[in-house]
């Protein structure tokens, strides 16, 4: 089983800078060796937005072996990531 993260962010979006900060100091060293973190940015990854329809940012989705288990968009906190993450890892 594969777990993966698609973290749909932008550049200029000060929501994505913030959760992306706390995702890069205190979930993706947690959980490194268990599931892939993909950074996209949407400015450069047409193709990704329209695949998985991203209306807003930030946007998490959580994969497990290319099925979404869950998406959030907008105001996410790291402790939701965390939440859903352990839930995934767990089902796995």
């Amino acid at each position: 089983m594969e777990l993966k993260v698609l973290d749909f962010t932008g550049k200029w979006c000060s929501s994505c800078i913030i959760l992306d900060k706390a995702l890069a100091s205190n979930v993706i060293p947690k959980y490194k060796n268990k599931v892939k973190f993909v950074k996209v940015d949407v400015d450069e990854n047409d193709d990704l937005i329209k695949r998985y329809k991203i209306l807003s940012i930030p946007t998490i989705i959580i994969l497990k072996d290319y099925k979404e288990q869950w998406r959030k968009s907008s105001s996410i906190s790291e402790e939701e990531v965390i939440k859903e993450l352990n839930k995934a890892i767990k089902n796995t």
